[in-house]
């Protein structure tokens, strides 16, 4: 249903939007307008459902006090523990939240956007799908607050807060390196957004400065919107084509959760038969026995970071043309699936 705006109700009475924002305002006396027309004014507003008082703060202020927050996926263990935080710190300093999640679809990013730009927000917070570059560049020429974050858009100058994937990665493989693991297979998805890019460089790069092979035939990539049926059927296919593997490193920790039920349908043991590690944490690694060793990413200061820089650009104390950049390092939580090898 189309937000109703002040627009709409003074078209709808054929008065001016000036008229329809003094009875908002309580001024329709003050301003010679008659009882009559303040009545219609206000049957109409209660008969659509506008909001006055959200409507007349923003005439007063310029602001609505809401922030847009636009994430992959509000139930995802990192995206919904960051929404967490910024909703708390938000509310600390007297905005509400509104969430949304893309499912990584471009065409649903740009419809939140939209939406979101209708519902006055004053900034918004954005997991960039891979491509919605037009939309963020829109933003930027129209000045409207926003910060990035998790991930990049090529090209683009903008304010973020994002993880070293890159070194999260290279990290979490030398882990396994030093741990003697030799034949360590790589499980991605299909994907140019720059944090998915970066930790394959990491693993790629780690594995060559140890001097071990390169060999395409242990990285194995899947659609990002592939059932979870199909994923772990093309993870049990991999698996069984490489009984070399004596490691399996999963990019995010979705498909961590999904290797865990691959590797159980192989009849693997983690880590009698194979180590295993996951970049992102997840609660049902720490809970798992063996438990999973991760790149975690330090959920609690990407959020703060995330709503303290966006709020800095909203109350005008940043100019969101001098773009801010924050890269923040992962932690590598060594647990029981990366043993070291006996010899």
């Amino acid at each position: 249903m189309k937000k109703i705006s002040m627009k709409d109700i003074a078209r709808e009475l054929n008065t001016s939007i000036t008229t329809v924002s003094f009875v908002i305002n309580g001024k329709s006396a003050e301003m010679g307008i008659s009882p009559a027309t303040e009545k219609k004014v206000r049957d109409l507003i209660k008969k659509r459902g506008f909001n006055p008082n959200s409507a007349a703060r923003i005439l007063r202020t310029g602001k609505s006090k809401t922030i847009g927050l636009i994430v992959e996926d509000i139930g995802n263990y990192f995206f919904g523990n960051v929404a967490k935080i910024i909703e708390v710190e938000a509310n600390k300093n007297g905005y509400s939240v509104f969430f949304s999640s893309t499912e990584n679809n471009d065409d649903k990013a740009r419809q939140l956007i939209n939406k979101m730009r209708n519902s006055s927000v004053d900034g918004y917070i954005i997991t960039a799908t891979q491509g919605i570059k037009d939309e963020i560049l829109k933003l930027k020429k129209e000045n409207v607050p926003f910060v990035l974050i998790d991930r990049l858009i090529p090209d683009v100058e903008t304010n973020y807060v994002i993880l070293d994937n890159y070194l999260g990665s290279y990290n979490l493989t030398n882990h396994l390196i030093d741990n003697g693991y030799r034949k360590i297979g790589f499980i991605s998805i299909y994907s140019e957004m720059s944090m998915m890019t970066e930790r394959e460089k990491g693993f790629q790069k780690a594995i060559e400065d140890a001097g071990l092979p390169a060999q395409e035939r242990h990285v194995l990539k899947v659609n990002f919107s592939d059932s979870e049926e199909k994923i772990i059927k093309s993870m049990v296919k991999f698996i069984k084509a490489n009984p070399q593997l004596d490691a399996l490193f999963f990019a995010t920790n979705y498909l961590g959760v999904m290797g865990i039920d691959a590797l159980q349908k192989c009849h693997l043991k983690i880590p009698a038969d194979i180590a295993v590690v996951s970049f992102d944490d997840n609660d049902l690694f720490r809970l798992l026995s063996p438990s999973i060793t991760v790149a975690a990413q330090p959920i609690k200061e990407i959020a703060i970071q995330s709503i303290d820089l966006l709020l800095k650009v909203i109350k005008k104390e940043q100019k969101q043309s001098m773009t801010v950049g924050e890269i923040i390092k992962p932690q590598i939580i060594i647990r029981e699936s990366s043993p070291k090898r006996k010899k």
